[in-house]
Formats: C-alpha cells, sequence, structure tokens
C-alpha cells in the first residue's frame, strides 16, 4: 500500500506539472508504461492510472488494471481524495477497497499533513485466500525542493489492522513520539518504533534506529532481542 500511495502521488505530480517526464530520475515507482489521464473539468476531478494488461514499475512490480483518484480539485491546499481499484493487480495480488486521504499543505515551509483512512482487501492467487488491511494514520510529508522527489521525509503514525490468510489479527501501533521516519534518498524506514499484538496473544516491538539509512531493525520479544536485515 505504500507502494500504491507513492505511485499516486508521481502520477498526480506528473498530471499537475506536464512538461514532467513520468521517467524523470525523480520517480521510484511508474517509469513510462501506464496511461495517465486527468479528467481535470470532471466534477469532481478524476485521475486514472491504466496499467492495461500488465507492466513493470521502476520498483519492479508487475502492476495492471486501474487506479481511479477522484478529488473536487486536485490543485487545492486542503483536499480530500478518494482511491478506488479496478481490476488491479500487483504482482497477481488483486487490490479492491478504498482509500481515503485527506490533507493540508503549507507551502511556504513545503510541508503536507494528510490523514489516511483504508479499507482494503488483497486476494491471492492460486486460492491461497484473502487478507484484510484496516488502517487510520497520519502522514507528514517534508517536500524539500519541490518536484523533486529524492529529497523526500515523510513521517507517519497511527494505527494499522491486518487478518492474515489464517485468520491471525495482526494490529501496528505507532505512537506519535516515536513515528515511523522514511527517507526517499534511500528508500528505508530509518528510524521509529511500531508495536504489534496479535489476536492469538503475541506482541513484540521494532526499531528500526536514529535515522540512519541502513538495513537493519531491531525486534523484541518479552527478554529476547535480535538484529535483523530488512529487504
Amino acid at each position: 500500500m505504500t507502494g500504491v500511495d507513492a505511485l499516486s502521488e508521481e502520477a498526480i505530480s506528473l498530471k499537475l506539472n506536464e512538461g514532467k517526464s513520468a521517467d524523470d530520475e525523480g520517480d521510484f515507482y511508474l517509469g513510462t508504461c501506464p496511461v495517465i489521464t486527468f479528467y481535470k473539468n470532471a466534477d469532481p476531478q478524476v485521475i486514472i492510472i491504466d496499467f492495461g494488461n500488465g507492466c513493470e514499475g521502476k520498483d519492479g512490480k508487475i502492476r495492471s488494471g486501474r487506479i481511479i483518484i477522484t478529488s473536487e480539485k486536485f490543485e487545492n491546499f486542503t483536499a480530500v481524495r478518494n482511491k478506488t481499484f479496478d481490476n488491479f493487480y500487483v504482482d497477481e495480488k488483486k487490490v479492491e477497497g478504498t482509500v481515503i486521504k485527506t490533507f493540508t499543505i503549507n507551502p511556504e515551509e513545503h510541508i503536507r499533513v494528510a490523514g489516511i483512512e483504508e479499507d482494503i482487501t488483497i486476494t491471492f492467487p492460486d486460492n491461497e485466500g484473502t487478507i484484510s488491511r484496516k488502517a487510520n494514520l497520519t502522514r507528514r510529508n517534508e517536500l524539500k525542493v519541490i518536484g523533486i522527489v529524492r529529497d523526500n521525509v515523510i513521517t507517519s503514525w497511527g494505527i494499522v489492522e491486518l487478518t492474515r490468510l489464517n485468520g491471525v489479527k495482526v494490529t501496528k501501533t505507532i505512537d506519535e513520539a516515536t513515528p515511523l521516519v522514511f527517507k526517499a534518498s534511500c528508500r528505508r524506514i530509518v528510524s521509529g518504533i511500531v508495536k504489534v499484538t496479535t489476536s492469538d496473544n503475541r506482541s513484540w516491538t521494532i526499531d528500526y534506529g536514529e535515522g540512519e539509512c541502513d538495513n537493519t531493525a531491531v525486534v523484541t520479544n518479552g527478554e529476547i532481542t535480535r538484529i535483523i536485515k530488512l529487504r
């Protein structure tokens, strides 16, 4: 869902800055494959990202189908954007549901704060089953230099509830005091703490560090602490 959100933002930025190419170095996900259409005169406005029968993004994932984003006016500093999916697949997993993003922008400081509500179902291939995801998050995006994605810093906190294929419900809680910090320059979460609990009475924490662009985190489960490598 992080990738879906990021490529959607790239598509919106592309249509609001028509001189920019989808294959610019600043874009991490889209590439030149999807067809992006902006219905600027519609009410509400609509941006459709059409991946057709399948195309590979810059992140190596194969996507097909369409992402449909609506907003009263995409250029507004304060806006609500609704994201839905039409026969949309990521690496053969079907994504359905809605994402509602409500945000405000501080143009002087190049900061955007978004409240995000997700209600998503993901269906796995070969009758493996489905998982569901519900999230209520706040995401603060420091845009730094406008139009350059790689210097962005994204800070997130809130609650995510995921029901796995085996029926176990996993709740992830990120406190505002220890938010997750993602640096676009290295495409990694570099700090923050996630608290995890499950419906079968397990719990642990994941500590992403103090801001270094490395690929490690510390997992603590009771008195057991381990350093893990991140993909």
